[in-house]
């Protein structure tokens, strides 16, 4: 935008293009600016050049990955970047190519030479030395762990008194002699020396090390897709130590710091506080990803029909001080207009920024990965880009590839029912046959599945099961259509959770530890839905997803049913 005439810039055509094959691309990463690492759907890791004349062929491909890469972790090297790659299958792998910057000359073809691998942990969050920090581990996806690359010997950042441990890990950030650690409900603090005390007696078994500060979020937030920033922005006017953390909340760019309020060399002593300082950019359109950079200068955001790149800039000094002052810090750069809404569709969090160098990359389910160049560096040339025909829908997520055929609130139990005919009733209006009515609604592979609902709505790893629920969605009453609201019961892990669920929002409650599915049915039974007691918390946790779904059920789904 320019802040003299207020006007912000739309652009209606991408700086470049790739084009792979239809629902192909699964994850991507820029690399210095200039390197696109991409990995398609049949688990081919590519490298591209961005400062290639076309953008015809990779510059070279690797096809040993076993599993979805869920995290980078990159290290400069003096003879080039060494890159540290995660998967879903919890394999680890290492690939050191010689790396160009951006539009620096030099003869050049690297190689992805896998140099290391290693197993047992997945979610590579980020490094310091030796020392790698995972968000999960094989056999607990909710273990956040710290591993000696040399040694392979590992620590377990084990969850702190009255915290919820179903949480998964979020993110994770080695900061000199303190690591911060971000869950959806709490960020924990642990002392770098208990780790590296636990490292030094030597087990590839993880030991377990507590945190000596926690936190719940401010305002109880519940965050979805948080990052730390590597260094904390100038614009936030923090205390010296202090620890920036980008979240996101209605489609709002916001950050959290924490900040020591006294200086002393041992962690314990510093009394961390924790604020609330956002919002810094915000949204349009359904949100299918937002990337902040990693210093926090640069924040891209990519919606159904705009990939956007803003800025933070320090607030106006109101003299009421830290935080207060740092309130208004929106500010939108460019926009790119992305071709053929409700043909195409945004991959979901299939995207990435280079705030260094103001490149934004984002990869639609027809296989395009859009190039989006804040300040280009050559005239613009014409995209080869292939035509859509409509017709072809391209998958929501190809990590859940099964589609259901029908959803509740689209076509409702087929043929004549009768209140006598539902199957399985254990008290009166409920029934324990979700697989008779709805086969796809336990299927892990489901699209808009318990499981999908459970992972990617509430934050929670599996298994799930809907174990029971309303029979309201399937018959009509006194004339009327059949509720379009889908009550049921949930079993995550031994909790249980009540769901409503609706072609227009979900809604979640947490049942208090030791409730059973027979205890619900015997309250059901005898009319006292009132004893069964719920915890005071939302469980609303990531709605990029909901309107993710919810966007692909209107624009495609709909349409056909």
């Amino acid at each position: 935008m320019n802040e003299h005439e207020g006007v912000i810039e739309v652009r209606k055509a991408f700086e470049g293009v790739i084009q792979r094959p239809w629902d192909s691309p699964m994850w991507l990463h820029l690399v210095r600016g200039r390197w696109l690492l991409l990995q398609l759907s049949d688990y081919t890791l590519e490298l591209w050049d961005l400062d290639a004349v076309e953008y015809t062929y990779p510059v070279t491909t690797y096809t040993g990955l076993e599993g979805f890469v869920n995290g980078v972790v990159l290290a400069e090297k003096a003879n080039g970047v060494e890159i540290i790659l995660s998967t879903t299958l919890f394999h680890v792998y290492k690939f050191a190519p010689d790396l160009p910057y951006r539009q620096e000359v030099r003869a050049v073809s690297p190689p992805l030479t896998l140099v290391d691998s290693f197993r047992g942990y997945s979610s590579a969050k980020t490094r310091e030395g030796q020392l790698l920090a995972f968000g999960e581990s094989a056999g607990d996806p909710l273990r956040a762990c710290i591993v000696d690359e040399s040694t392979r010997h590992s620590v377990e950042l084990s969850f702190g008194t009255h915290v919820f441990e179903g949480q998964k890990t979020l993110d994770i950030c080695m900061r000199d002699d303190t690591i911060f650690v971000a869950r959806h409900r709490n960020l924990e603090l642990y002392m770098s020396s208990d780790v590296k005390r636990a490292l030094e007696t030597g087990s590839t078994t993880a030991r377990a090390v507590s945190p000596f500060q926690s936190f719940t979020y401010p305002g109880d937030l519940l965050l979805h897709s948080p990052q730390f920033h590597s260094t904390t922005p100038v614009y936030f006017d923090a205390p010296e130590g202090s620890v920036a953390l980008a979240h996101f909340v209605d489609g709002e760019w916001q950050a959290i710091l924490v900040s020591p309020q006294l200086r002393s060399s041992n962690p314990q002593e510093r009394d961390y506080k924790i604020y609330n300082v956002g919002p810094i950019g915000s949204r349009a359109g359904t949100i299918y990803g937002i990337r902040a950079g990693e210093n926090g200068y640069r924040c891209t955001v990519f919606c159904d029909y705009l990939l956007t790149l803003h800025y933070g800039k320090r607030g106006s000094d109101s003299g009421e001080g830290f935080p207060e002052q740092v309130r208004d810090r929106s500010h939108l750069l460019v926009s790119w207009e992305i071709p053929d809404v409700g043909v195409d569709l945004p991959r979901p969090e299939c995207m990435a920024i280079d705030e260094a160098v103001g490149i934004c990359v984002a990869a639609m389910g027809s296989g395009r990965i859009w190039i989006g160049d804040a300040v280009p560096r050559v005239e613009p040339k014409a995209l080869d880009v292939v035509s859509l025909f409509p017709g072809r829908t391209p998958h929501p997520d190809p990590r859940w590839p099964l589609l259901p055929p029908l959803y509740f609130w689209d076509t409702f139990y087929p043929g004549p029912l009768s209140q006598s005919d539902l199957v399985d009733e254990v008290a009166p209006g409920w029934s324990t046959a979700v697989d008779h009515y709805w086969p796809w609604r336990n299927n892990p592979e489901a699209y808009g599945g318990i499981l999908w609902f459970v992972e990617h709505f509430m934050g929670i790893p599996g298994p799930a099961r809907s174990c029971l629920f309303s029979a309201e969605a399937l018959f009509e009453t006194s004339g009327a259509l059949p509720s379009p609201t889908l009550e049921e019961f949930v079993d995550v892990n031994g909790r249980i959770f009540r769901i409503s669920t609706d072609v227009e929002w979900v809604t979640v409650s947490r049942l208090v530890d030791g409730t059973t599915i027979e205890g619900i049915i015997n309250c059901l039974k005898d009319n006292r839905m009132r004893g069964l007691t719920s915890y005071n918390q939302d469980w609303m946790s990531d709605y990029m997803a909901i309107y993710q779904h919810m966007n692909w059920y209107h624009t495609f789904r709909r349409s056909t049913s």
